[in-house]
C-alpha cells in the first residue's frame, strides 16, 4: 500500500498489455464522465446542465527505435491502463489515438489518447 502522504509523480502506461516508455513526467488523465455546465437564469443562478466527456490521456512517448507514430496513430478500439506511483490504476477501454504524434528533437513523441470515461481499479 502506498503512503498516504505520497502525491502522484510518475505514471506507467499500457497499451493492449504493452508497456510504453515514457519521460518528462507530464502524464496526464483526464478521467471523463459527468461533466457539469452553469445555467444562468434571468433571477436565479445555481442552475447547471449535464453532458458526458471523454477519457482523455496525454503523455511524452519515448521516441526509440521501433516507436512509429503513424502505427500509434492507427491505434483504435485499444485497451489503455494507466498505473499512477500512488498505487491507483484506471482503465480505458476502447480507447483511441487522436492522430500520429509529433516526434520531436528531445527524445519524445507527444501522444494524446481518447475513450470512455476511465474505470478507477479497486
Amino acid at each position: 500500500m502506498a503512503n498516504p502522504n505520497q502525491v502522484t509523480g510518475r505514471a506507467r502506461i499500457k497499451i493492449n498489455g504493452a508497456v510504453i516508455p515514457t519521460g518528462k513526467g507530464n502524464t496526464v488523465l483526464e478521467p471523463g464522465g459527468s461533466m457539469r455546465e452553469p445555467v444562468e437564469g434571468d433571477y436565479a443562478t445555481g442552475s447547471f446542465k449535464e453532458s458526458a466527456k471523454d477519457a482523455k490521456l496525454t503523455f511524452a512517448a519515448l521516441a526509440q527505435a521501433g516507436f512509429s507514430p503513424q502505427e500509434f496513430g492507427a491505434l483504435t478500439d485499444a485497451t489503455v491502463m494507466v498505473e499512477f506511483d500512488t498505487g491507483v490504476t484506471y482503465i480505458i477501454s476502447h480507447a483511441y489515438a487522436e492522430s500520429a504524434p509529433p516526434v520531436k528533437t528531445d527524445g519524445t513523441a507527444d501522444c494524446v489518447i481518447y475513450g470512455p470515461t476511465a474505470r478507477e481499479l479497486k
